[in-house]
């Protein structure tokens, strides 16, 4: 093993015992009775005795782990389908504060060759959209490293993780977890979402209730919502329930995500008297293979996560919030005084809904009325911009949205996109759809969803599609 790959596990291994040894401390703390005895002394002893092995059993299964996954890294530098588990578990476990390019060359590689995957899956995207759980892995990686996900080589991955409706509540969860972890925008009918979830806990898997407590803990947490810290007291408490007598929650992964969903309970909405940590962490260990790994590279990779101090929970190191944009968020209800759960990224002033915000939208086009090309661009822009300004934009982000207008007196008038001019002998023409939800080939809209107006006076909304389609009248 290089000195660089020493030098990370070795500093891990110290933060580790450190955290871990607090977090003891603060579990076996003696109450005022205790003080004026001498018969509790021994028991606290033996207590931090058993919490430093298991800190040091942690952390060389940490060690071990992280020469595994660092063994199977390719000679491409990245880890195939898994490097962006890899590569934010390996940020997690150097939790140093310590940014990519401060890092050793071989890791500065990986994070390149894990742009180079993103930028080739989000090249895809005209074809099928890019996975939405590989997306949001992604863009959680990216927050590890320190880079903001809503400004990757001029594309906005947060808006693509928004404008998919996924129907998968797991996924759901997890792409808010993503967005939310960005500082970007989180919507009211997302958060409610997820409060339905986690009111019908025992409808779901325990994996997407780990997910929904994950997403909602980072809304209560860094967008200031406190008044929502009693809706996830409930479902993390019948979580902590499902733990089983040898510790573990079922399936490897399952476990590690518990995990990392209940770790700071003791210290939030409250679900420790129904379940034990170092029971859990100790079944985790003993699931460990002789090679370091446990099994694959993505269950290797997840139970890394749950080991080390940091987690899904907080991914972003708090000396990157000052790379992310400043963004807005929607009041969930009107009410006023201390009970308006405000959806807000504050940046050092009050949220006034007044104020300009940005807006995420989707931008479509179809050729053919059988539609035989199909481009999608997820966007974001100013407030109360014009679709034509919005068709300024794309045509320098994508070449397939490069377009020709004939200006008049009323407005400009576009005849040309994607290289098709409009031909009026043939009834071709090119019509502008202002849509509730991404353009579906296989239900296109009918002519009532056309825009009202032309693309001057076209102001784009929050969370709308808008398809321009060139099709046979």
């Amino acid at each position: 093993m290089s000195w660089k790959r020493a030098s990370i596990t070795m500093t891990l291994w110290t933060l580790l015992i450190i955290h871990t040894l607090a977090r003891a401390e603060t579990e076996t703390e003696p109450t005022t009775t205790q003080l004026t005895t001498t018969r509790a002394a021994p028991t606290t002893s033996a207590a931090w005795t058993t919490t430093w092995e298991l800190a040091l059993s942690e952390g060389q299964a940490i060690q071990k782990a992280l020469q595994f996954l660092l063994a199977q890294r390719r000679a491409d530098w990245g880890w195939g389908n898994d490097t962006h588990h890899v590569m934010l578990t390996l940020q997690l476990a150097n939790n140093t504060g310590k940014e990519i390019e401060q890092q050793s060359l071989e890791m500065q590689l990986s994070a390149k060759q894990m742009e180079i995957e993103i930028l080739l899956m989000m090249s895809k995207h005209h074809e099928s959209p890019p996975p939405l759980a590989r997306l949001a892995a992604y863009t959680l990686a990216l927050g590890a490293l320190c880079k903001d996900p809503r400004s990757f080589h001029g594309k906005d991955l947060v808006s693509a993780l928004l404008h998919r409706e996924q129907p998968h509540d797991g996924e759901f969860a997890y792409a808010t977890l993503a967005a939310c972890s960005s500082a970007a925008h989180v919507r009211r009918r997302h958060i409610r979402r997820l409060l339905d979830i986690a009111n019908a806990a025992a409808d779901h898997s325990l994996d997407t209730i780990s997910m929904v407590i994950l997403a909602l803990r980072c809304v209560v947490q860094d967008h200031r919502h406190r008044s929502l810290l009693h809706f996830v007291r409930r479902p993390m408490a019948g979580l902590a329930r499902q733990q089983h007598p040898d510790g573990s929650f079922g399936l490897l992964t399952t476990t590690a995500l518990a995990i990392q969903a209940l770790e700071d309970s003791d210290n939030g909405p409250g679900a420790h008297q129904h379940w034990s940590l170092p029971a859990a962490r100790k079944w985790l260990l003993e699931q460990q293979q002789p090679d370091g790994g446990w099994g694959s590279v993505a269950d290797t990779a997840a139970a890394v996560a749950a080991l080390t101090p940091a987690s899904l929970a907080a991914v972003r190191p708090p000396h990157c919030s000052d790379k992310l944009l400043d963004t807005r968020h929607e009041p969930l209800d009107n009410n006023g005084g201390d009970g308006n759960i405000k959806l807000a990224y504050q940046s050092g002033h009050a949220s006034n809904d007044s104020e300009a915000r940005n807006v995420s939208f989707t931008y479509t086009l179809w050729l053919g009325t059988n539609v035989t090309e199909n481009y999608t661009l997820y966007m974001m822009a100013p407030r109360n911009i014009s679709f034509y300004h919005v068709m300024q934009m794309a045509a320098e982000q994508d070449a397939k949205f490069k377009f020709e207008a004939s200006e008049w007196p009323n407005g400009h008038y576009v005849h040309t996109l994607a290289g098709h001019r409009e031909e009026p002998m043939g009834y071709h023409y090119w019509l502008l759809y202002r849509l509730p939800e991404v353009p579906d080939p296989a239900s296109p809209p009918g002519n009532q969803l056309v825009a009202p107006v032309g693309v001057d006076d076209l102001l784009v909304e929050d969370g709308e599609h808008y398809l321009f389609w060139y099709k046979k009248l």
